[in-house]
């Protein structure tokens, strides 16, 4: 029996990395665009206080995030990892047409503090940030797993609209059963 997986789909098989890129970089223009028309300043951390969105990277999934200061938030994730399973993934059939591979999956959840401070503020508004906290991973190939993980990154907020943040990040992360990785995403959240 075969299940009908993603990679399987019409939709998966006719975009090619490529186009994954292409379209990821003209989502990233046109909120770029949008964003820099003359407004009031940005209400992210200041009148709206928490941002939902998604991220993508390691882990790709949704991305939330809780202003509890002028300065500092609480950054959380529930993630979804997928090593080895995608595009040149190492895959094949047995005798009996049943497809192998030797990638995994993960589901993981983070939570970290965050410092973060003001570089430029106009019409957009750039922070860099750095925090501390910790991701557990809870289900997949790799079983549980524990780890202390170092954000830093770049939020980018506009003026208009003045609910949205852009942001990227990398995550030096050490782990229990892994030691030393490293993680990273470019996200985007709506804030309410």
């Amino acid at each position: 029996m075969h299940l009908k997986t993603f990679r399987d789909s019409w939709f998966h098989r006719s975009m090619t990395p490529m186009k994954y890129t292409v379209v990821t970089t003209l989502l990233a223009l046109f909120l770029l665009v949008a964003g820099t028309r003359s407004a009031s300043a940005t209400e992210v951390g200041y009148g709206r206080k928490i941002g939902l969105g998604f991220i993508l990277g390691d882990p790709t999934g949704l991305s939330g995030k809780y202003w509890v200061g002028p300065t500092n938030a609480f950054d959380f994730a529930l993630g979804f990892t997928n090593y080895g399973a995608g595009v040149g993934a190492a895959c094949f059939r047995d005798n009996n047409g049943v497809e192998h591979c030797q990638g995994y999956f993960d589901t993981s959840i983070n939570v970290d503090y965050l410092w973060q401070s003001n570089i430029i503020r106009s019409t957009a508004q750039l922070d860099w940030y750095i925090g501390g906290g910790g991701r557990v991973v809870l289900f997949g190939g790799r079983g549980f797993n524990l780890g202390a993980r170092l954000p830093v990154g770049l939020a980018l907020m506009f003026s208009n609209p003045n609910f949205l943040e852009v942001f990227f990040e990398i995550d030096p992360a050490f782990y229990i059963y892994n030691g030393l990785t490293f993680e990273g995403g470019l996200g985007v959240r709506f804030y309410f």
